[in-house]
């Protein structure tokens, strides 16, 4: 009894706030002081969820909840509360000096908190039926937080084109979950999806697989759906904020709650991953050369989903929670900064060009930049990790060579004792503290079952993809005509084509 109180008590903290602000958004109280006690009332939530944290993470795998198959938390589901309600509330406590004074503050909130309880629903289901209902809502709110600014177009035009897509792909879904309960004849607890499954004819099981992918590729902004998310920047920063951190990254949840139902099919996994892969080169080829930051912001978070989505396809599923949680963290900070990003922008453009490196230091750079990553990340999987699978061990190989990029980029741009120092330092602790949470996470996440996961040499193809992409970054003189054909085609597929006015022929 005491568990089914305290994971209803820690599900419904969201809703609670929701119809809080909804009925005293408008009374004596103001805008401010609903505000105020909505994020107090979700902080209340999250604190209740760090609190049970060393109970469900000392003890044996177990389910915890309301009913045999309603409500559950387990340790992925209490990880993923504590996530989405710490950012809520900070979300929400950020916005209220953000929006004071706007008329559409309390629509924020109240949104904000459908939103909030949704996803914290959708991790928190311990059956088929509760998840896809709270994938609905989840969908639903976020259709309601991106109308915040109704009446400017290019807010009405990301509602539309986010509606279409989520229901293009929702209809999917819900095919799919239709398919799995009509054969259950009932609902189904999550961990019994395999028995469901299994004895399911093979053509069956392939295509409720593939109708359950979609909805997770949508939710993520992933290729072919990829085209809602640069459309929703005229909502106001702490939707963007509150979007990025959380709702792109219910495409891995999907595809980790369903893993009995995708994750045995090779042929299912590898169109997860050439999906992931091939927005990942995408998303890094738009971001290069969109001029603003929140555009930089939005491209790169889909970028970073092209990423989680492609671990995902490989099996390494503790992988891409790591990567989903590290990603809400600083993609939030990122985008509460924005405004600072901008400023700091306009301060560099007005510096001075640093002077070229040598061809000596060049040269230097790019070696440590390609030593230092590898040498960093097998010295803590030999010490921390030791064990190693073909996929981990391709995992590491691409995240060496990202790290390389990333640092030869700062070395050759800024060829310094300090920048080499500074560089060198962090790139050891970051490649530590990832293999030791990766390791961790992985003890805990582990999939019940035998992942025929996508084979780790499909790796080669974003790894060269994003290496051609830095090369004609870093020498666009020489490969002019190819860039300018790509700039030209990549800025025609993000902008808006006008609509014809009233009276005048198209």
């Amino acid at each position: 009894m005491t568990d089914e109180l305290v994971v209803l008590a820690i599900t419904m903290t969201p809703w609670i706030a929701a119809c809080f602000s909804a009925l005293a958004g408008r009374s004596r109280l103001g805008a401010d002081t609903t505000a105020r006690v909505a994020a107090a009332i979700v902080a209340c939530g999250f604190l209740v969820a760090v609190a049970l944290s060393p109970l469900v993470m000392a003890s044996e795998p177990r389910n915890m909840g309301i009913g045999a198959s309603g409500l559950r938390i387990d340790a992925l589901g209490l990880i993923l509360t504590m996530l989405a309600l710490g950012l809520g509330a900070l979300i929400q406590t950020f916005a209220i000096r953000y929006l004071r004074g706007d008329v559409r503050q309390i629509w924020f909130v109240t949104t904000a908190n459908l939103l909030t309880g949704s996803t914290v629903l959708m991790v928190c289901a311990g059956s088929v039926a509760v998840f896809a209902v709270a994938w609905i809502a989840a969908g639903g709110a976020l259709i309601l937080l991106l109308a915040t600014y109704w009446p400017l177009a290019q807010a009405r035009a990301g509602v539309r084109r986010t509606a279409v897509r989520f229901l293009i792909a929702d209809i999917a879904f819900l095919a799919g979950v239709s398919t799995l309960l009509i054969v259950a004849r009932g609902d189904i607890p999550l961990d019994r999806l395999g028995d469901i499954t299994s004895a399911m004819p093979l053509p069956a099981q392939l295509g409720v697989a593939a109708a359950l992918v979609a909805p997770a590729l949508a939710r993520s902004s992933q290729i072919p759906f990829q085209g809602w998310l640069p459309y929703t920047l005229a909502a106001p920063t702490p939707v963007s904020a509150l979007m990025h951190a959380g709702v792109v990254n219910a495409g891995a949840i999907l595809l980790i709650r369903f893993t009995p139902v995708i994750a045995t099919h090779q042929l299912i996994m590898i169109a997860i991953f050439l999906a992931g892969a091939s927005t990942l080169i995408y998303a890094s080829t738009m971001r290069l050369i969109r001029p603003d930051v929140k555009g930089r912001l939005v491209f790169s978070t889909t970028a970073q989903m092209g990423f989680m989505i492609m671990t995902c396809g490989l099996g390494l599923f503790a992988a891409a929670i790591f990567h989903l949680i590290a990603h809400s963290l600083f993609k939030s900070a990122l985008f509460l900064g924005a405004g600072m990003g901008v400023r700091q922008r306009a301060v560099d453009r007005d510096l001075p060009a640093a002077p070229s490196p040598s061809r000596w230091a060049t040269v230097v750079a790019v070696g440590l930049a390609v030593i230092v990553p590898l040498v960093a990340l097998a010295g803590a999987k030999l010490v921390f990790s030791p064990t190693l699978t073909a996929a981990g061990l391709g995992l590491l190989a691409f995240v060496a060579m990202t790290a390389g990029v990333a640092l030869g980029s700062a070395f050759t741009t800024n060829f310094t004792t300090r920048t080499i120092a500074a560089g060198v330092a962090a790139t050891v602790v970051l490649a530590v503290g990832y293999v030791t949470f990766l390791d961790a996470f992985a003890e805990i996440l582990e999939p019940p079952i035998a992942v025929a996961g996508a084979p780790a040499w499909l790796l080669v193809l974003p790894a060269a993809g994003l290496l051609m992409l830095w090369v004609l970054a870093r020498n666009s003189r020489h490969l002019s005509p190819l860039g300018d054909a790509i700039y030209a085609r990549s800025v025609a597929s993000t902008q808006r084509t006008p609509s014809p006015m009233k009276g005048v022929p198209s």
